[in-house]
């Protein structure tokens, strides 16, 4: 007996699928060979930002569903890799993806859209598999002496999350860069919140494959609290708050800085721990202790504070918009502007706390010399960079 045509579960799995990759495209604008052509000129680069968002997003997915037991990758199918048809193809693909403006996930998109590019598109597509099919026997003798199985962690000789931090980490240097350019450099900038806090997270899990070697399992239940937390914006602690904590002498506080090499006379939060964000993974954590970490904007602290949820611990906060947040709210804090009561309580708190900080020595400075006073925290106007 012969196995069917198709296979059921897989072939019905495979609809849902299709359907909203190809609504992915379509709201992405990649459905429009006019976005495909200014990408190809150099004026539109929402090919790139979509493709390394998939990539990244993908490859951060599988690796850490494989690092938490979720999925065995080695069931994973894996295109083998022949690299001197793949270079052929690649060439003839790229002369195609220019004339048409189209792939062929995007041609189906626009075929399905009613665009009679996309419909001439798969048309090329299918004639140019029958013609590969026909000449195969004689094209197909390149690919039998081609190096198979071809992974970069391999070819590199680097340890698979190094890879993964590595294209993480340029996938967002590439996206931060085409958005900048389409903003164009005399365009005053605008902080898209939104994708600050993606590549934050991105980064963050990259950098993590790169420094995890052989973990214990995190437990779903642990990775569902901090996405709680996440979602609820209870990772963060607000700079007011943090002094009156401070001043209070709140039991257990730890306030760390994890900024990336901090000057001897920097100033810092008086009672501040410097530690390196590369010392977060082994830093000593006593039960009951409330741990408040910040750098200058937040990233670093975000990655600490990761680092040590997935270690477990949950008295674990991020000083909201980092040390610029300190100067701004509780070192020089403003009148507020038409500001609600809860504003106007706050800024009377900041009031009554700055002049006790201002005579707290910079734990960072070493003790004067002689006669000479210890110098003054500095207070230079920041500008506010949210994480």
């Amino acid at each position: 007996m012969t196995a069917p045509f198709l296979s059921a579960a897989p072939a019905l799995l495979a609809v849902p699928i299709g359907i909203a990759f190809g609504a992915a495209l379509e709201r992405a604008g990649l459905g429009s060979a006019r976005t495909i052509a200014a990408q190809l000129a150099g004026r539109d680069f929402t090919v790139v930002k979509v493709m390394f968002s998939a990539i990244v997003t993908a490859m951060l997915g599988l690796f850490w569903a494989s690092r938490l037991g979720w999925l065995d990758l080695s069931r994973v199918a894996t295109p083998e890799t022949d690299i001197v048809p793949q270079l052929i193809g690649a060439v003839l693909f790229g002369a195609g993806f220019a004339i048409a403006s189209l792939c062929p996930g995007t041609a189906c998109v626009a075929a399905g859209s009613g665009h009679r590019d996309g419909l001439f598109t798969i048309g090329g597509l299918f004639l140019g598999t029958l013609v590969t099919a026909e000449l195969w026997p004689r094209l197909g003798a390149a690919a039998e002496l081609a190096p198979r199985d071809a992974r970069l962690p391999a070819d590199l000789g680097w340890p698979t999350g190094v890879v993964v931090a590595v294209i993480t980490l340029a996938a967002i240097a590439v996206i931060r860069l085409s958005t900048s350019r389409e903003r164009g450099a005399e365009e005053t900038p605008v902080v898209d919140r939104r994708l600050t806090v993606l590549t934050t997270l991105a980064a963050t899990l990259g950098i993590l494959a790169a420094a995890i070697g052989n973990p214990s399992p995190v437990s779903p239940q642990v990775l569902t609290s901090i996405a709680t937390d996440i979602a609820r914006q209870a990772d963060h602690v607000d700079a007011v708050d943090l002094a009156g904590w401070i001043h209070d002498g709140r039991r257990g506080l730890r306030v760390i800085d994890v900024r990336d090499a901090v000057a001897p006379r920097e100033y810092r939060i008086p009672g501040a721990e410097l530690v390196s964000l590369e010392s977060v993974p082994h830093l000593d954590v006593h039960e009951g202790e409330t741990i408040v970490l910040y750098s200058d904007g937040g990233a670093y602290a975000a990655q600490a504070w990761v680092l040590l949820r997935t270690r477990g611990f949950r008295n674990v906060y991020v000083l909201r918009d980092g040390l610029d947040a300190w100067h701004d709210e509780v070192m020089r804090p403003h009148l507020p502007v038409g500001g609600d009561s809860a504003a106007l309580a706050r800024y009377s708190r900041a009031r009554e706390l700055s002049p006790w900080f201002e005579i707290q020595p910079n734990v960072s400075a070493p003790p004067p010399a002689g006669n000479n006073p210890a110098p003054s925290p500095p207070k230079p106007i920041r500008r506010r960079r949210s994480c």
